[in-house]
């Protein structure tokens, strides 16, 4: 499922490299197709903190993010630093 660019998307999965959890919402920047058939295609995704500062821009698998709903409710949670 393509998702067009510059919208937010919660993520699926834990990225502790980034600091970012399950749920965190990021925005896609660049649809990467896959090269090798079977592996899934990718995204550059940015991650805003609460201020509008990026606090990180990394590459995820399509399967690894999911379109905001209506349904959904932001909520706030301190970024945890290494």
């Amino acid at each position: 499922m393509k998702i067009p660019l510059y919208k937010q998307v919660a993520l699926l999965k834990d990225y502790p490299e980034e600091g970012l959890r399950a749920g965190d919402v990021v925005t896609t920047v660049e649809f990467l197709e896959s090269p090798t058939p079977g592996v899934p295609n990718g995204y550059y995704v940015e991650a805003f903190d609460a201020l509008g500062k990026t606090i990180a821009v990394f590459i995820v698998y399509e399967t690894d993010i999911e379109a905001l709903t209506h349904k959904d409710v932001l909520t706030r949670r301190t970024l945890e630093t290494a």
